[in-house]
């Protein structure tokens, strides 16, 4: 959800890069039919939009807890295996890599300052049934005496498999 350890170019606009976010969103939520038909028990009933939202909401908050205590690898269970991770710099793929991504550019907790994630839309994915995949757009800021105060945009796919919980992805950030 954080693009770059310096993130200057996160002020500015790139309005060709923050197109990219749209087709991923649109290439999971059109495969969607296909990602439940594979994943076995149907998932524990969301209680409409609201309860949507505080279940994305949650996980938000975990991560953005997670971040801030400097603990990426809980900051990273949010994302699935397979997760794709979408930033300015480039596409990195696996949950693992995005661990590896995280840590070069922020090699301890004064690198990683404290996170906020201001949660601004929260869409379901159409289907019959409690929601399996959603989208939400939030926005981002790291703070920290020893960094600059940067913020951004993120586009968040997530997907939940079965019963368990949900789980990132996709992540644009930009």
């Amino acid at each position: 959800m954080i693009p770059s350890r310096h993130a200057p170019h996160a002020r500015r606009r790139r309005p060709r890069r923050q197109l990219l976010a749209a087709p991923l969103a649109l290439a999971l939520f059109s495969a969607t039919p296909a990602l439940a038909a594979a994943d076995g028990p149907a998932a524990a009933p969301t209680t409409g939009a609201d309860g949507l939202r505080a279940e994305i909401r949650a996980l938000l908050d975990e991560q953005a807890a997670a971040w801030t205590r400097g603990d990426l690898d809980a900051f990273c269970a949010g994302y699935a295996e397979d997760a794709l991770f979408v930033s300015p710099t480039g596409l990195t793929r696996g949950r693992t890599e995005v661990l590896a991504r995280y840590r070069s550019r922020y090699p301890d907790r004064a690198a990683m300052g404290a996170l906020a994630l201001e949660l601004l839309e929260v869409r379901a994915a159409p289907g019959e049934g409690p929601p399996r995949a959603a989208s939400a757009v939030a926005r981002w800021t790291l703070s920290g005496p020893q960094r600059e105060t940067a913020t951004g945009l993120t586009l968040l796919v997530f997907h939940r498999r079965g019963t368990g919980p949900w789980q990132v992805v996709q992540d644009a950030s930009m």
